[in-house]
């Protein structure tokens, strides 16, 4: 009797595994044949704007790339500016597009800026980590390994964005940190190259 039931535990436990959605993906990238590594969904932060509306924010998308031209590889973070708000009826500014942005990564801030609004530059023609609506714009910074490792070591508490309205704080929303993890996991070895 214990062996049908350790068998049926077994089975239930890989069902389990296997619908486990992938956290980072890699394709060639058709547009510009360099190969793409990216986390399969971005973390999303959020900045509450109840004075806009009941309920309402914006929202960062937080996504993580590696390029790979001929074994040249890249780094990159992406941040994209996303809201529920309906603006333009209420008459309101855009929700704001990072530049200079800090990370608080367990209490070690990490700044980014000199931001590209458009990934074309490094290799990638696809539209990574769009939100379904309210899209507001991009910025993509290009980020080393070890950068990569202490965001993974400690996925961001918040995210500061310095702006002309002064500074906003976007906080996590759906921000699971396996994800980082995994993508960090499979950079290679500044040393040796491989993986």
């Amino acid at each position: 009797m214990r062996a049908p039931i350790l068998s049926l535990a077994a089975a239930v436990l890989l069902a389990g595994c296997a619908a486990d959605p992938p956290r980072v993906s890699e394709y060639l990238d058709q547009q510009t044949a360099v190969t793409i590594r990216s986390l399969a969904e971005p973390l999303i932060y959020a900045h509450d704007a109840p004075e806009l509306a009941a309920n309402s924010r914006d929202y960062l998308s937080l996504g993580l790339v590696e390029t790979n031209n001929m074994g040249k590889r890249k780094h990159y973070l992406a941040l994209i500016s996303w809201s529920t708000i309906d603006r333009h009826r209420v008459g309101i500014a855009a929700a704001p597009v990072p530049e200079r942005v800090e990370l608080d990564l367990g209490g070690k801030p990490l700044e980014l800026s000199g931001a590209s609004h458009e990934p074309r530059g490094f290799g990638i023609g696809d539209r990574l980590f769009r939100p379904p609506a309210g899209y507001a714009g991009e910025s993509w910074y290009e980020v080393t390994p070890a950068q990569l490792r202490a965001l993974a070591a400690s996925p961001p508490a918040s995210i500061a964005l310095d702006g002309e309205a002064g500074r906003i704080s976007y906080l996590p929303w759906r921000a699971e940190g396996r994800a980082l993890e995994e993508f960090v996991r499979d950079i290679p070895d500044a040393a040796s190259g491989t993986r």
